[in-house]
């Protein structure tokens, strides 16, 4: 315990004397505080109001004794009173402002993924949401499986880690960029009741019932090579010239040359190949579906399959959906100024 520290119960505490003859109870924490004529017995029930620096504040419940007031928890090393009803402490996050939580595109890797989204978490916290995290994707929790029937244990894996950082029942706000709707919206299926709304940029929506856009991609691929990874992928970032180049303008052997001898092109193919041709994806069965979470999509005007038609059909997965546009591409649509409209939506009134 640190000194000095105080903590109010979320939900009450109750506690049972230990001691024998009793406990001396007085009318404030400090030891030199009045003490009451009388002792709390020594079969004597309290619930706990307060504690502070080892002292508890109680109310009587059962037994005899004052019906309220303070005693000492500890007397050196001995146990005076023994706690036989815990407070459900994670209670306490219920009350606290939402938790932002973030999934950058597919084709990043975690440190590039959480450079891309520094703007926005800096953004989030600049609204009033001061906590929030970035999440990854399988490869980057060792997670290599590919297909559906993994896809669970990843979502496991993702709500152990946002409670490590959250607490257990804190509400929370997700957001997801491109690929990273998938475990946004798959986190949100799973645990509605903490979910208070979930942001999806530049993506298709997820239909209901049906194989996902990033299963389909996956069986694509296995069935062409690195050169159509590369293609597709520069078709999300028009802007980059290298990836255009390489992706469209070179021969076969100019095509590997290129690879063998860039770094980045080589980790980029190997994250394209784990993220998206070898990956594992949602089941649509089991991992998403109908839920009662507010839902708001933005489709950037400027990315040809992320269009309004693409993406309205998030709006069948939930009874409280908003469409957005943004006059941005696929890319540049994280950009803090190029969706306002998000700013206003994470303001949101307290929990509890």
């Amino acid at each position: 315990k640190i000194p000095g520290a105080r903590r109010k119960a979320a939900m009450s505490q109750v506690w049972q004397v230990a001691a024998q003859g009793g406990l001396v109870v007085r009318e404030a924490p400090e030891l030199q505080s009045k003490e009451f004529d009388t002792k709390l017995s020594s079969d004597a029930f309290v619930e706990e109001l307060e504690v502070t620096n080892e002292c508890l504040h109680y109310q009587l419940l059962a037994g005899s004794g004052p019906e309220c007031g303070w005693v000492n928890l500890k007397l050196d090393d001995q146990e005076l009173l023994r706690c036989i009803i815990k407070a459900r402490q994670e209670s306490l996050d219920e009350c606290r402002p939402p938790f932002f939580c973030a999934w950058y595109s597919g084709g990043f890797s975690p440190k590039d993924g959480e450079k891309l989204l520094a703007p926005l978490i800096e953004a989030v916290r600049d609204v009033g949401l001061k906590d929030a995290a970035i999440f990854h994707f399988p490869d980057a929790y060792g997670m290599t499986d590919e297909g559906r029937e993994p896809w669970a244990s990843y979502i496991d894996l993702l709500i152990e880690e946002i409670d490590k950082i959250a607490g257990s029942s804190r509400p929370l706000i997700l957001f997801g960029h491109s690929r990273g709707a998938a475990p946004a919206t798959c986190v949100a299926y799973r645990q509605p009741e903490r979910v208070r709304k979930v942001y999806i940029a530049a993506c298709g929506a997820m239909q209901l019932g049906e194989a996902t856009g990033w299963e389909l991609l996956s069986h694509s691929f296995k069935q062409g090579g690195d050169r159509e990874l590369l293609k597709w992928f520069s078709s999300l970032q028009p802007q980059n010239i290298l990836l255009h180049r390489t992706a469209h303008e070179t021969s076969d052997a100019e095509f590997e040359e290129q690879v063998q001898s860039s770094k980045f092109l080589s980790d980029m193919l190997q994250l394209m190949r784990c993220q998206y041709r070898d990956a594992m994806y949602p089941d649509p069965a089991r991992d998403f579906g109908e839920m009662e979470v507010s839902i708001m999509a933005f489709s950037p005007l400027l990315d040809p399959s992320c269009q309004p038609e693409h993406c309205k059909d998030w709006g069948r997965l939930t009874n409280d959906f908003q469409l957005q546009t943004v006059n941005a591409g696929h890319m540049d649509c994280l950009q803090v100024q190029a969706v306002p409209i998000l700013w206003d939506g994470v303001k949101l009134e307290p929990h509890c």
